[in-house]
């Protein structure tokens, strides 16, 4: 009796724990589910802006972020809204270690129109929503006066894999936490095809100051040819341009506008790259072309990389016609580069 009673007790020992287990590994995944944080909720103050205005958005936690942070994607939503994404570090956030939350500055564009902006905090499928209204400036008290590039001449020439400064100026002012001037590369002086140099998505003014500063980068690579492209800087109105004369590395001539006949703006331009000229450089210019004109020489200041120069096509020229324009180096090892063109129709 004595024996099967310790037999019998044993068993129901063996039994409690066999129930204990299950009970206690199912309580595990819930305990670690509590802990996982989650997106809760985010906000911006203030919830309006004047174009080019900063505000501060929170992004908040269900739960004090796990050891390394805990990463948030936030984006607009229904906006390619790049002034957003560039001032969230690629539209991503991370909120630190223990902490339940995270507030950084952002920019959104200056709309023309007023403007409501949503944007969204999510991770992993929780998302959560707030708005912001960007409301336009009156152009007559604050707007761009002026964008420009810190090279000298004329044609603002910069050779491929340079950087250089460039500057915005308003009208007024900026007011607190500093306007930022919407920056885009836009092909409107030269060809489509022209190069494309990399800007910020916009340019600060500080607070109390009418000017900012950005820096433009024309990259060595991919290697493209000679081109102008123009950079505009705006708060909502019609935009200012500087228009720079990107030109490779060797020394080139190209045509850098679309060649049409008549009495039009035809632009041709010279770039040495980064061949030391400390005398400058005389550049002798001729058309091959019966009909096309351009100037016999073109002279180019030691400081300075390159240069623009009017290409004349006479209205009898057929559109259609290949123009061929050569450039000589004078007393220069480089000698003479040539280009080819065809007339518009």
């Amino acid at each position: 009796m004595s024996h099967m009673t310790i037999n019998r007790r044993a068993g129901l020992g063996a039994a409690a724990v066999a129930l204990a287990l299950p009970a206690a590994f199912a309580a595990a995944p819930s305990a670690a589910a509590d802990t996982t944080p989650e997106v809760a909720s985010t906000s911006v103050s203030p919830a309006v802006i004047p174009a080019g205005g900063q505000a501060l958005q929170t992004v908040r936690l269900t739960a004090p972020a796990p050891a390394g942070g805990l990463g948030v994607e936030v984006i607009s939503v229904g906006f390619a809204d790049g002034n957003y994404q560039y001032s969230t570090d690629g539209g991503h956030v991370r909120v630190p270690e223990g902490e339940t939350s995270v507030t950084f500055p952002i920019r959104l564009e200056a709309y023309e129109d007023e403007t409501v902006v949503p944007l969204v905090a999510r991770r992993h499928g929780v998302s959560a929503r707030t708005d912001v209204t960007v409301r336009p400036l009156d152009w007559r008290e604050q707007t761009v006066t002026n964008v420009d590039l810190d090279v000298p001449g004329d044609a603002k020439a910069v050779v491929a894999g340079t950087k250089v400064t460039g500057s915005v100026e308003l009208a007024a002012p900026a007011g607190a936490g500093g306007t930022s001037v919407d920056l885009r590369v836009a092909h409107v002086s030269g060809l489509p095809g022209s190069p494309t140099p990399k800007i910020p998505r916009y340019a600060v003014v500080p607070a109390g100051s009418t000017r900012g500063t950005f820096t433009m980068e024309y990259p060595a690579v991919p290697v493209s040819g000679i081109g102008i492209t123009d950079v505009a800087a705006d708060l909502g109105h019609s935009p200012m341009r500087v228009a720079p004369l990107l030109v490779p590395k060797q020394y080139t001539v190209g045509v850098v506008r679309e060649l049409r006949a008549g009495a039009r703006n035809n632009i041709g331009a010279v770039g040495l790259g980064n061949r030391w000229h400390p005398f400058g450089a005389v550049i002798e210019l001729t058309s091959h072309t019966p009909g096309v004109t351009v100037p016999a020489k073109v002279e180019i200041p030691a400081d300075e990389a390159g240069e623009n120069f009017d290409i004349r096509v006479d209205e009898s020229v057929p559109a259609g016609t290949k123009v061929k324009i050569s450039a000589k180096w004078v007393l220069s090892t480089a000698g003479t580069v040539a280009t080819e063109a065809v007339v518009a129709g």
